[in-house]
């Protein structure tokens, strides 16, 4: 391990930055006065209503008139490009978006997916999900397809799971999901923006798991606290096609990893993980900027390259607010630590800006890592840098 100091080359972010204003000044003005009334004005021509009371015999043409029971029916009736409007309620259901839509939640709609694969899953792409809240997602059995996501860029359709790229997620309240709250999972230029993902197994998930680059996504402005199996926030190569050149910007990932429903012993989870458990994985370019973490089992920000020949070069953390997090440990690191870098391969991992407070070690790098750092604060720190030779 070695230190280098050098000057900041942040990845370009301005565009991604101005794509997710937009989404988030979006259905915030939805409703507002002024902007309720023009959404109600283009609803009536371009958006159908599901309620726990729809009936056929309905106009549609509002909540109190909703056509439809079934969001999966209402989602197959809307025109391409067109609204489903979800009215208060609760739906015992599992929700393929297999057509470019927009499913946007009324206050009170909320999508119980107990023995589920999944709360809502998008097959289509630039389709968007809004205002929901999804919970219960069960069991998990991964292995088996069953990823007991709340909502997951990944729909299964006659032939099998299909990904979408361009989807946006915004607003949406996931909970209780015993997989991921939110899966943005072999998808590319999606958003998730302004969402609440806590009590999952994992708050936030980016991964490739359909063997298929998730790239070019933005997780910017969540919550993702008291996710009990795993991290607030995840970006994992699980298949070789690599997660890359994604954004993490302006979160919140707190108190994750400590226990589960079943096991209260099972392994610790970070504010944010970059992982790779195969060998020669691609976990590149990805930038971990101006986030908030406290009271992790692992480190506020991680790296675990476990295998020969990953690649995590172009990695980004920096300008993010770290307090006590480690509580759990680590490998090789049994202190308080604010970012943990571990690897089992040669990285240049950069890392600065950061304002690391009340850990043992401020960084802590296992393996042969090389820290490229410069104007990091440390307050109530013991040790700036811990450093093990191997991972």
């Amino acid at each position: 391990m070695r230190i280098k100091e050098s000057r900041l080359r942040l990845p370009v972010i301005a565009t991604a930055l101005a794509a997710a204003a937009l989404v988030l000044v979006a259905p915030a003005a939805a409703h507002g006065h002024h902007g309720h009334h023009q959404a109600k004005r283009h609803a009536r021509a371009h958006a159908v209503y599901v309620s726990p009371n729809g009936a056929a015999t309905k106009s549609d043409n509002s909540c109190r008139h909703a056509r439809y029971d079934s969001i999966q029916a209402a989602v197959e009736a809307a025109p391409l490009r067109g609204i489903v409007v979800v009215c208060r309620g609760t739906y015992h259901e599992m929700v393929t978006v297999d057509r470019r839509v927009t499913l946007l939640g009324e206050r009170g709609s909320t999508i119980d997916a107990t023995g589920n694969v999944y709360g809502v899953g998008v097959s289509a792409s630039y389709s968007t999900v809004i205002g929901l809240t999804v919970e219960n997602a069960s069991p998990l059995d991964a292995s088996h397809g069953q990823l007991a996501d709340g909502i997951v860029t990944i729909g299964i359709g006659p032939n099998g799971p299909v990904a979408a790229d361009h989807v946006k997620i915004v607003r949406n309240v996931v909970t209780g999901n015993l997989g991921s709250g939110i899966d943005l999972n072999s998808t590319s230029h999606s958003v998730a923006i302004g969402n609440r993902a806590n009590a999952n197994g994992v708050g936030i998930n980016i991964a490739d798991d359909l063997g298929k680059p998730a790239s070019h996504n933005v997780v910017g402005f969540n919550i993702a606290n008291r996710n009990f199996g795993g991290c607030g926030i995840a970006l994992a190569d699980h298949s070789g096609a690599g997660v890359t050149d994604n954004l993490v910007y302006r979160n919140v990932a707190n108190d994750n990893g400590l226990s589960t429903p079943t096991a209260p012993d099972a392994s610790a989870g970070s504010g944010v993980i970059l992982a790779a458990p195969v060998p020669n994985a691609v976990v590149t370019g990805n930038t971990i900027t101006r986030n908030r973490f406290s009271g992790n089992g692992h480190a506020g920000v991680v790296i675990h390259a476990h295998a020969p020949g990953d690649d995590f070069s172009g990695t980004v953390i920096s300008r993010n607010a770290i307090g006590k997090n480690n509580v759990r440990t680590d490998e090789n690191d049994l202190q308080t630590t604010g970012i943990y870098l571990g690897s089992a391969s040669p990285q240049s991992i950069t890392v600065t800006g950061n304002q690391i407070h009340d850990d043992y070690y401020g960084i802590y790098a296992s393996g042969p890592v090389t820290v490229v750092q410069k104007h990091n604060r440390f307050h109530n720190v013991t040790q700036e840098l811990g450093t093990f030779p191997t991972f």
